[in-house]
């Protein structure tokens, strides 16, 4: 096990055990707390290991002293073990130094366990024990946007005043499956469990008298780098009840949505960060393909972030790395710039209301097309292609670097043919 400070928490032993301690006084009484937590560490150690023995036994007497419950017995063997020096031993070994700081912190806590108790403590652990409603349910939930900033914009344009206009109203989620994320090895039965949700596309003004699920349209948050109808949040029926949770039906769950691992947690309410805002930002997002007008910012940041999810060097010093890609991001906008002002035109590609990506159009050359980082494996790519294409027609061309797999496969699944003309290092593509 570890150790990092001479304090009586800073080790591996007492964290492991932290949370065993909370549910072992939180089911039983303190007699039979005790009994069940010495037969648990006496299944990986013992008192000939002193060192872990010390850790356990400190960090034991700590934890009932701030919740006000320590024991004669546990306060009296401390304090006889801090008197003779046990577990001194590997300290000593580590210098005198370290040896002189832990006998510092163990006088001082030798002094707290001989002060007055403070007031006992309540004493839960900060988990979800119960699992909530049934695999397959189909929910309505109700939006409490009333008071809070909208704080997904970079998932999908809103204006606060449409944002607080859903105040009230309902959206539609199904249960996936309610998992243990962690259990207590003291008590087996005490579990932490989240519930994984798929959300449905559309807001309803009043909670539907029922749903067809084969109508129902998934919503979409962006998650690793693929949008998916998947989150997970707190099992606790605390805050279905608050927002009004009505079950409507239960239908078959079918395949558990890919990366279901977005947080949409209903007990956080921030200035920066809620629920509210990530389940609407998730709605109504279509992939929208049209000609850029004007230019700033957006360009390069969306070019940036492209660029970001280019294969990493970790011989580059993170610094550098910025900054090199921030210096080819402007001059890619420059390049743009100067193609808009000599006739061309720059396409892009809006999701929800955001623009993620960007392709140059000058005649018949297509180039320098570019999707946000966390976006650009979702077919954006292609579709904005295609558009651009469509937009030239025949003779429309671009030159892939042979290194740019994405971009090939791309091409390939447009059908647009290899052909001569491209600079060495690139293969030129064409519509026919």
């Amino acid at each position: 096990m570890g150790t990092w400070s001479a304090s009586i928490t800073g080790n591996d032993t007492a964290q492991d055990l932290k949370q065993e301690y909370t549910v072992a006084f939180w089911k039983f009484e303190v007699p039979e707390a005790l009994r069940r937590l010495d037969a648990f560490v006496r299944q990986d150690f013992d008192e000939s290991d002193e060192e872990e023995w010390a850790d356990y036994y400190y960090s034991l007497a700590d934890f009932m002293w701030r919740k006000g419950i320590l024991t004669d017995q546990v306060r009296d063997r401390a304090i006889a073990m801090i008197d003779s020096g046990f577990g001194l031993e590997l300290w000593a070994e580590a210098g005198e130094k370290t040896l002189q700081e832990r006998k510092k912190v163990l006088a001082a806590f030798r002094k707290k366990l001989l002060s007055p108790l403070p007031s006992r403590k309540k004493i839960r652990p900060n988990i979800h024990p119960q699992r909530i409603f049934s695999d397959g349910d189909i929910l309505a939930i109700q939006l409490q946007t009333a008071g809070k900033p909208y704080t997904s914009g970079r998932d999908r344009a809103m204006s606060e005043e449409a944002f607080h206009a859903c105040d009230g109203k309902y959206v539609l989620m199904q249960l996936i499956e309610c998992h243990a994320g962690w259990s207590s090895a003291l008590d087996p039965e005490v579990k932490d469990h989240w519930a994984v949700f798929r959300l449905f596309d559309g807001v309803y003004d009043t909670v539907p008298e029922s749903v067809d699920p084969e109508q129902l349209k998934e919503a979409a948050f962006v998650m690793y780098d693929k949008l998916t109808p998947g989150f997970f949040c707190e099992s606790s029926m605390v805050y279905f009840k608050r927002r009004k949770a009505r079950v409507l039906g239960n239908a078959t769950v079918g395949k558990k949505p890919p990366n279901s691992d977005y947080g949409v947690f209903f007990g956080i309410d921030r200035p920066w960060c809620n629920a509210d805002s990530k389940l609407l930002a998730a709605m109504g997002k279509e992939p929208l393909c049209s000609r850029y007008r004007g230019f700033g910012r957006v360009y390069r940041d969306v070019v940036y972030y492209a660029l970001n999810k280019m294969p990493y060097n970790y011989f580059e010093p993170p610094a550098e790395r910025v900054d090199r890609l921030y210096r080819e991001a402007e001059a890619i906008a420059a390049r743009a710039e100067a193609a808009e002002q000599a006739g061309g035109e720059i396409l892009q590609l809006q999701y929800g209301g955001i623009t993620v990506g960007f392709l140059t159009r000058m005649g018949e050359r297509l180039e320098d097309l570019y999707i946000r980082g966390d976006l650009w494996k979702n077919g954006f790519g292609t579709q904005l292609l295609r558009f651009a294409l469509e937009q030239v027609g025949s003779g429309a061309y671009l030159d892939v670097p042979e290194g740019n797999v994405a971009m090939l496969r791309i091409c390939e699944k447009l059908a647009l043919t290899p052909s001569p003309g491209a600079e060495q290092g690139s293969i030129r593509y064409m519509r026919k």
